[in-house]
């Protein structure tokens, strides 16, 4: 039997619905809303659903006790917020986007009639989700953590979206950290270098690349090093990249390249978080 959690939301309408830090899969057919953070503001509350992955502020997914006696570890992180002071706590969060999909506004004045905490099925990674029922909906909208999916928090009715190799070519995509040229500064050598993008290596390293002997081996060994540097100085994408369990495919980026770099990572001790 699911667990009955947030009952003082019963009987509110829902008045707004919020994304944060969204990623865009090309083939996502928009029916799941996927999202780094989500905000569900009703009448006099807001349930927001946070990525521990994404956002150093909740390093660890919420436990909440349930009739058993039992924890049940729900992966993302649930805080719920009185609706005076919530623009404050949630200006935190980056890039909010109103959902106003089709799909999604016919929820928007449906009164919550329960909130359930469920247990997932045996080959599910994230082995807890909650439901929430509204009055005019026959299914209830199910929101799961997703740490194989870039720590994303997955909202829908009825299928989960599926990923089967993360391909990237564009800062810009889902997974664009992971892009050379994404804007993650960093120091290497002394140096500041804007990205790991050939075009923002210093002056020297490039004529170094232009005159040598192997061009294609002193690339990847360069890159190797930009990448591990990057990702030594910045925590939370490190831990995404540690995270990253799919086959992957990055523009500019040989074959092997991320696996030397979390390679390197493990050995330095930083490949492991509490």
């Amino acid at each position: 039997m699911p667990q009955t959690v947030f009952a003082e939301l019963v009987g509110q309408r829902l008045c707004q619905l919020w994304a944060f830090d969204q990623d865009h899969f090309p083939d996502h057919t928009g029916q799941t809303l996927l999202a780094g953070a989500q905000a569900w503001e009703f009448e006099n509350a807001v349930l927001v659903f946070s990525s521990p992955l994404r956002h150093l502020h909740c390093a660890q997914g919420s436990v909440i006790g349930n009739e058993a006696g039992g924890l049940c570890n729900m992966g993302l992180r649930v805080t719920l917020l009185a609706l005076d002071g919530a623009d404050v706590w949630l200006s935190q969060f980056v890039d909010c986007t109103t959902v106003d999909a089709s799909h999604w506004r016919r929820l928007i004045g449906q009164r919550l009639s329960a909130v359930h905490l469920v247990s997932n099925n045996t080959g599910h990674r994230q082995r807890w989700r909650m439901e929430m029922v509204f009055s005019e909906e026959a299914q209830p909208c199910s929101v799961v953590y997703r740490p194989d999916l870039d720590g994303l928090i997955e909202a829908g009715r009825g299928g989960r979206f599926e990923l089967q190799r993360i391909e990237v070519s564009s800062p810009k995509q889902a997974f664009g950290w992971l892009h050379p040229a994404a804007s993650l500064a960093f120091i290497l050598g002394e140096q500041l270098w804007r990205s790991a993008q050939t075009s923002d290596w210093p002056l020297v390293v490039r004529k170094q690349l232009q005159v040598s002997e192997k061009p294609d081996a002193f690339y990847r060994n360069t890159l190797t090093q930009a990448l591990t540097a990057r990702f030594r100085q910045w925590l939370v994408f490190r831990k995404r990249l540690m995270a990253v369990e799919r086959p992957m495919h990055v523009t500019g980026v040989p074959a092997g390249v991320y696996e030397q770099v979390r390679e390197r990572l493990r050995l330095s001790g930083l490949g492991h978080f509490p």
